[in-house]
């Protein structure tokens, strides 16, 4: 489970965001069973979305992981419920 934090805090020290997770907070919603762990989401999540990977950030307030792709020099952003790995909507950032 650790490389999954060290992606979180990869993903999280990259934006900058302050409503982002801390990487303990994430790690402990998934041992408490609150969430989904990352990567069956993640790969999932890269498999059917086009263009390529660039990072997740996981939101604890609303329990979501937000995947980002570049796709034709555009940012993509993809929301899905940490709780149930639904995919929740998608967006391209301008």
């Amino acid at each position: 489970m650790n490389h999954h934090i060290a992606f979180i805090i990869a993903a999280s020290l990259a934006v900058g965001a302050p409503a982002w997770a801390t990487p303990n907070q994430a790690l402990d919603m998934v041992l408490a069973g609150e969430i989904m762990p990352l990567e069956p989401i993640q790969r999932r999540i890269v498999r059917e979305t086009p263009g390529e990977y660039v990072g997740v950030q996981f939101d604890p307030g609303s329990k979501r992981y937000r995947f980002r792709f570049m796709q034709d020099g555009n940012v993509i952003n993809v929301d899905v419920d940490a709780r149930t790995g639904e995919r929740l909507r998608q967006r391209q950032s301008y």
